[in-house]
């Protein structure tokens, strides 16, 4: 008799999953790159800024304690939590702790969308600057809210 369990045939969690994690790295790669925040001072000067380039900024500017916590918890673990999951959910990384991986990396998910808040926030906070959000922004929270999915549907599945 042979196993046909969507687990055996679609890695846990199934094909969701998969698609999940599949459309979640994209929306990852396009949020990242693509602008995130618009702002305009004096009506006049606008800016784009992606995700990349606001790290980028504060680093070149010496706020190392800010741009290393966003490069680290905005760009660095959605990636690696995009490659854990789907090796996960392709039976590469198997097992109990796997399931115990999954579990915590779900725990911190919506991090990465708090960040971007408190940079939407700080900036807002001077009047004369504007900020007008960009599809950078619907694509990172797309691609955290698809891999916090992704990540629920793997720990959930017993199979």
């Amino acid at each position: 008799m042979a196993d046909t369990s969507i687990s055996r045939t679609h890695g846990r969690g199934g094909v969701a999953a998969r698609l999940l994690i599949l459309v979640s790295a994209v929306c990852l790669a396009a949020g990242l790159l693509s602008p995130m925040l618009e702002t305009r001072r004096l009506i006049f000067f606008t800016d784009a800024h992606s995700l990349i380039d606001v790290t980028r900024a504060l680093l070149e500017t010496g706020q190392y304690l800010l741009g290393l916590v966003i490069l680290v918890f905005s760009i660095l673990f959605p990636i690696g939590k995009a490659i854990y999951l789907s090796a996960v959910n392709a039976g590469w990384a198997r097992g109990r702790s796997a399931l115990v991986w999954v579990d915590r990396l779900g725990k911190w998910s919506m991090i990465d969308v708090f960040i971007a808040a408190i940079i939407v926030f700080t900036l807002s906070g001077d009047r004369a600057i504007q900020i007008f959000e960009q599809p950078g922004l619907y694509f990172f929270t797309a691609a955290i809210t698809g891999l916090m999915i992704s990540s629920g549907l793997i720990a959930n599945d017993r199979a």
